[in-house]
């Protein structure tokens, strides 16, 4: 018979960041003119979910199904577009 022991939860660590050595200037990391979490939300919509809304509403055969899809296209190539030059103009 096993048994499964419960984790205090006052007792779990949290995810911890590497330690940065005190001898490294922050300006020697990598720097993006685009914030991480807005980096985050247009790889998110850009990816999945703003091609998953124009696929659903062509597939319901909605009013201007066409001219939907194509703004949704047309989002998602800018979104691709705009991360593509933040990882392109990374700072060192």
């Amino acid at each position: 018979m096993t048994t499964t022991k419960k984790q205090d939860p006052s007792t779990t660590t949290k995810l911890e960041l590497p330690d940065i050595p005190d001898e490294v200037e922050v300006k020697d990391y990598m720097r993006y003119w685009l914030p991480a979490w807005l980096y985050d939300v247009l790889k998110w919509l850009g990816v999945l979910g703003i091609p998953a809304v124009g696929t659903f509403y062509a597939m319901l055969e909605l009013p201007c199904a066409d001219e939907v899809t194509k703004v949704c296209l047309a989002l998602t190539t800018l979104f691709g577009s705009i991360l593509g030059l933040s990882a392109v103009t990374a700072r060192k």
